[in-house]
């Protein structure tokens, strides 16, 4: 005979209560925590960062942060998955919209970056901590946003092939992880509020890679500033 089915706990059944009943100020107040959570989680990492912790960046006490999640691997979920269904989602929409595919790509990489500013530092963690200490399942879904990622940018390159727009001699796919590569590594060095926004590193990196690969004419033109592109220089240290 199987055993009986696991009761959940008071706080658990509390969560829920509280979830039904006040759902906008609930879910408002599980918002401010996981943003609290970024700074903690990136300084420590998911495996050495404290439920104690991330209580006094939010400014509560260990009692309020259980009462909205179970676990420090629950609130690093909800960050995470957030993020992912929203850079995924805008991923969808580019690769929809019909444009060329040098628009394309260049507006993939914007939507790329604008996730990683927007959910800041959380998404970057991913890349720096150790795949063994996230939960099976959050894994799986990050895996699996990061494959249907590189396959909507696999599109892109092989559209871009066909119609001659673009010439590269690497295979469209080592062609779409080099991209993800560029911007997966800015987990390394962006930090929002810097020399540069999202959007600049963006479409700098996306010039850079247009440059090598796009066909050009006998009698082209140099290509103009992008429209509102044009900005002052900003030193790189005070």
């Amino acid at each position: 005979m199987a055993g009986a089915a696991k009761r959940p706990t008071g706080l658990a059944v509390k969560r829920d209560v509280a979830q039904r009943k006040e759902r906008a100020s609930y879910g408002a107040r599980r918002e401010e925590i996981v943003k609290a959570a970024g700074p903690v989680l990136k300084q420590y990492g998911l495996s050495g960062t404290t439920i104690e912790a991330i209580a006094k960046e939010a400014g509560v006490d260990r009692a309020t942060i259980y009462y909205y999640f179970a676990d420090k691997g629950a609130i690093f979920g909800e960050a995470i998955h957030g993020g992912l269904v929203e850079m995924v989602a805008a991923l969808e929409e580019v690769a929809a919209s019909g444009e060329s595919p040098e628009v394309q790509l260049r507006n993939s990489m914007r939507v790329v970056m604008r996730a990683f500013e927007q959910h800041y530092p959380q998404l970057y963690i991913f890349f720096t901590e150790d795949s063994s200490v996230i939960d099976s399942e959050l894994h799986k879904e990050i895996i699996a946003a990061g494959r249907r990622y590189e396959d909507l940018l696999d599109g892109v390159v092989r559209d871009g092939i066909r119609q001659g727009i673009f010439r590269t001699s690497l295979p469209p796919k080592v062609f779409v992880k080099t991209v993800a590569g560029m911007l997966n590594w800015t987990s390394r060095w962006f930090v929002p509020g810097g020399i540069l926004d999202a959007d600049e590193v963006a479409d700098d990196m996306a010039d850079a890679i247009l440059d090598g690969v796009l066909v050009k004419k006998a009698d082209a033109k140099p290509r103009a500033a992008r429209p509102g592109t044009e900005r002052a220089e900003k030193p790189i240290t005070q």
